[in-house]
């Protein structure tokens, strides 16, 4: 039902409500400024994934960045996490999924989710329905910075 992605500078605005609703600090023209500038170069190192239901309509959505980790190697770090609130969605395990994928793809050992406001909360989280199975599910744990796991290679 649910599909994960990539997204490009000019799908903005596909996944601003949702952001908004979540962020109601964020401006539309900053939104758009800081997406343009996302992923240019000659190997997208940083974007927006979003998750889309069959309809197109976006269900969650997050931004991430591939980062140097001294300890690990490379990490993917994803922010501005956004989740519609529909009872029982899958759109959290779809985009988990994507985001494990990405990781392995860009050859991390490690993903951090943090929060772009100011430290993820066990409260913030949990007003959340899914999210906190979710991430349980997915073998995140809290961290000093707001949530981590260890990548698993690709069984061969």
């Amino acid at each position: 039902m649910f599909k994960g992605r990539i997204i490009e500078a000019n799908e903005a605005m596909t996944v601003f409500g949702l952001v908004r609703l979540c962020y109601p600090d964020i401006e539309i023209d900053a939104w758009r400024q800081h997406l343009a500038g996302l992923g240019t170069g000659k190997r997208r190192r940083s974007g927006c994934v979003v998750v889309n239901d069959q309809r197109g309509y976006v269900h969650a959505a997050c931004l991430y960045r591939v980062a140097p980790d001294p300890r690990s190697g490379r990490r993917l770090e994803l922010s501005y996490l956004s989740k519609a609130e529909l009872p029982a969605s899958t759109a959290p395990d779809t985009l988990f999924d994507f985001v494990d994928e990405l990781a392995r793809d860009e050859g991390c050992s490690s993903i951090l989710i943090e929060d772009t406001a100011s430290g993820v909360t066990p409260d913030r989280l949990a007003s959340w329905t899914d999210i906190d199975r979710a991430l349980a599910a997915h073998n995140f744990r809290p961290g000093s910075v707001g949530f981590v796991k260890t990548v698993e290679p690709v069984a061969s």
